[in-house]
């Protein structure tokens, strides 16, 4: 696995090959922060296909990124911590998204209808569609299907980085267990310990890239990239 020492070097040698030696030096957070801009790149653009084959498309891409495929069940929020204000519909259950989830690669809904408990597909929808198919019973929510809507808790740390802070699944049954697998979002590359005063993505200690390295070399030229674009800005 590549170090910091060694990712702060060949940046820099990436850096000044591109840059002619007329850019301006960058300080380790400058570099870090471009470093993780950049990792961040590379795995939605693996997941999008925008590098090639998108991701769980063949063996490889899915081997780029299996190290950030996690499995969580998520917590429903307590009536008085929920945000209920903001909830769409009275038959709608809030529940806590974990934190470092970037985005749903798989999710399973179980709801207890009449005849007990029985598994039902999860239907994505955004808010406009919600109300436009509130009324419709082919498309609104029944004893086969939950609709999900997302969004930030508090416009916080959820909101800063991206992180929506809650699901919103609306069921005309109760749901007794809502299961998602996703990918994580990639821990940040720091290189050197940074000041109380900085953090990147919430953290401030030192870190090496955990993805596979064959991986680095285009997180390195996104990232000298990145750099380059804000020089010339």
């Amino acid at each position: 696995m590549k170090t910091c020492e060694e990712w702060s070097l060949e940046f820099d040698l990436l850096y000044n090959n591109i840059a002619s030696d007329q850019a301006p030096g960058l300080e380790e957070y400058e570099k870090s922060v471009f470093l993780t801009r950049a990792q961040e790149a590379v795995v939605l653009g693996l997941y999008r296909g925008s590098f090639g084959d998108a991701f769980e498309s063949t063996e490889e891409v899915t081997a780029y990124l299996d190290v950030l495929v996690k499995q969580a069940d998520f917590n429903p929020v307590e009536e008085e911590e929920s945000v209920s204000g903001q909830k769409l519909s009275d038959s709608s259950v809030l529940f806590e998204n974990p934190e470092d989830m970037l985005l749903r690669t798989w999710e399973s809904c179980s709801v207890t209808t009449e005849c007990g408990e029985t598994g039902v597909p999860v239907i994505p929808v955004t808010q406009d569609e919600y109300w436009r198919t509130v009324r419709n019973p082919f498309k609104k929510q029944n004893g086969r299907r939950v609709l999900r809507l997302a969004f930030a808790a508090d416009g916080g740390e959820a909101a800063e980085y991206g992180r929506q802070g809650y699901t919103e699944l609306i069921s005309d049954y109760p749901v007794s267990k809502y299961t998602v697998r996703y990918l994580a979002r990639p821990e940040p590359i720091i290189l050197v310990d940074l000041p109380d005063a900085l953090t990147i993505n919430g953290s401030s200690a030192k870190a090496t890239c955990k993805l596979e390295e064959a991986l680095h070399q285009t997180i390195l030229t996104e990232a000298v990239r990145l750099a380059k674009a804000a020089w010339l800005s």
